[in-house]
């Protein structure tokens, strides 16, 4: 975890949103006998829509109407916003779908979760699977066909001292037999309906790192989702890969979501920080994304960030600005060089 945080907190910011040569450091010479280096751009990056996770609005800002929160994405310059926990049989849903389709967004995410694979939940999973289905079901039927992002929620016996200790380190048979049969049900289910469907890494709970994604994976048979790649549980956890290693896994030739979020870390826990206040170096991190060639969306997180919401949020999209600008102006500051 030390190596982890040495080597990726080494600069701040980040770069996204239009296309532009990756710069890379080659060996040249003037003719004579000298050596120089020179930036030459190779590849154009990736064109990600960056997406507003629903949970910048926490504590005393849930009281925030829909409108607002809708608001605060566009003015913010976000290309998309992703609901969190919604039923999408609910009163709720349909008025945030009357709302999100008189903005100018052009994607829309959907964050759902289940408790099912730990004991006290377990007796549910059938009935967690049917809501489960019953979502990707409704979200095929939107003008605008939203990814699916699903988190295997829950700690109960799978907490432990730190979060190294806890979730897949703890995971028995049982929890994992159960995390099988779910995702094989939401791989199913998105294959049949047309959804972008990925399983969602989070500290604590039995998908907590990538190699436990790609097991759950590899054990739900699933050929239609893909793993997501979150930022700050993936560095949260000591027991994660490096991202290098993460990138080779086969599962991730399907990743199709991508959260970057930073944070400020303890061996048990972690608070979520604005973008460019944390420990994570963003900018190596998405500049990893982009060398993969990545093209699908980006969304952040806000939980627990004080203060207004609004400039909470919009210091992301600021951020990746302001270093996209950094970037072409001054390769040589790419953090690939």
């Amino acid at each position: 975890m030390s190596d982890r945080r040495t080597f990726v907190k080494r600069m701040a910011g980040t770069a996204a949103g239009v296309a532009m040569g990756v710069p890379m450091q080659i060996k040249a010479s003037d003719g004579k006998g000298q050596e120089f280096h020179e930036q030459k751009r190779t590849k154009d990056l990736p064109k990600n829509s960056l997406v507003l996770f629903d949970n910048f609005h926490a504590g005393n800002r849930r009281s925030y109407s829909w409108k607002a929160k809708l608001a605060a994405a566009d003015y913010a310059g976000f290309d998309g916003f992703e609901f969190v926990g919604l039923n999408t049989d609910s009163d709720t849903w349909k008025e945030v779908m009357d709302l999100f389709f008189k903005t100018r967004f052009k994607i829309m995410g959907f964050h759902g979760t289940t408790q099912a694979v730990i004991d006290g939940k377990a007796p549910k999973i059938d009935e967690e699977i049917a809501k489960i289905v019953n979502n990707v079901k409704a979200l095929s039927q939107l003008p605008i066909k939203p990814y699916y992002s699903l988190s295997l929620s829950g700690r109960g016996e799978l907490i432990g001292d730190t979060i190294a200790e806890s979730g897949s380190a703890r995971a028995k048979d049982r929890h994992w037999d159960r995390a099988y049969k779910i995702i094989a049900a939401f791989d199913k289910a998105c294959r049949e309906y047309g959804i972008t469907g990925a399983l969602y890494p989070h500290i604590h709970w039995i998908c907590d790192t990538p190699q436990s994604a790609f097991k759950i994976l590899e054990g739900a048979k699933a050929n239609t989702i893909g793993p997501a790649f979150c930022s700050h549980h993936w560095y949260a956890n000591a027991a994660s890969d490096e991202l290098d290693e993460v990138l080779k896994n086969k599962y991730m030739k399907r990743l199709n979501y991508v959260v970057l979020t930073n944070g400020i870390f303890s061996p048990s826990n972690f608070q979520a920080v604005r973008f460019n206040e944390g420990q994570i170096d963003m900018a190596w991190i998405l500049a990893k994304i982009y060398d993969f060639d990545y093209t699908g969306p980006i969304s952040t997180q806000g939980w627990r960030i004080g203060g207004d919401p609004y400039v909470a949020c919009k210091q992301f999209v600021d951020t990746i600005k302001t270093l996209r600008k950094r970037f072409i102006e001054q390769p040589e500051l790419y953090p690939l060089v």
